[in-house]
């Protein structure tokens, strides 16, 4: 009578050298790349502060009166060329007095939103989320390259007279 032995070390072998092909082809697949997260940042070209600004829920804190808030992380870059909307909300709160260089009271705050469509074509290596405030009160969205100095695109001069960052204690 012939023994099974042979036959059943053919088969484990097999189990074996087709499990660990399977892992080593999982482990040397390229994953799939992810979109970097966007910074999100802002110009004011208005003369009032912008209080608590969020995109898509996200909190970008103030962004002061004809200048520029801080910058925060955002979300993750598109990785299409499909139109992208997103969803802006701000306070407005204090006017800025150039004459004064300080915040004068313009009473209570007033909630503000706007669905905004972000500007194509969308550049290969986008870093940051920027948006434009503007005096008749809409917003605009552009995607900036990482190799671009966001600096570099505010679209309005600071007013005459305008103390940058003056340190005037905000609303």
């Amino acid at each position: 009578m012939l023994s099974n032995k042979p036959l059943l070390w053919i088969v484990v072998a097999v189990i074996v050298v087709a499990a660990a092909s399977a892992g080593c082809a999982r482990a040397m697949a390229k994953p799939t790349p992810r979109s970097p997260y966007l910074t999100l940042f802002a110009f004011n070209y208005s003369d009032r502060y912008l209080h608590d600004v969020r995109v898509d829920g996200k909190w970008m804190g103030g962004v002061s009166a004809y200048t520029n808030g801080g910058s925060v992380m955002g979300p993750l870059a598109p990785k299409h060329d499909k139109p992208l909307s997103i969803r802006v909300e701000w306070e407005l709160s204090d006017r800025y007095d150039l004459t004064t260089n300080t915040y004068q009271t313009a009473g209570p705050r007033e909630p503000r939103s706007a669905v905004v469509t972000v500007r194509q074509p969308y550049p290969p290596d986008p870093r940051t989320l920027l948006l434009h405030f503007y005096q008749d009160g809409h917003v605009e969205a552009e995607l900036i390259d990482r190799s671009k100095d966001y600096w570099d695109s505010r679209r309005e001069v600071l007013p005459k007279g305008h103390i940058a960052n003056d340190g005037a204690a905000r609303p």
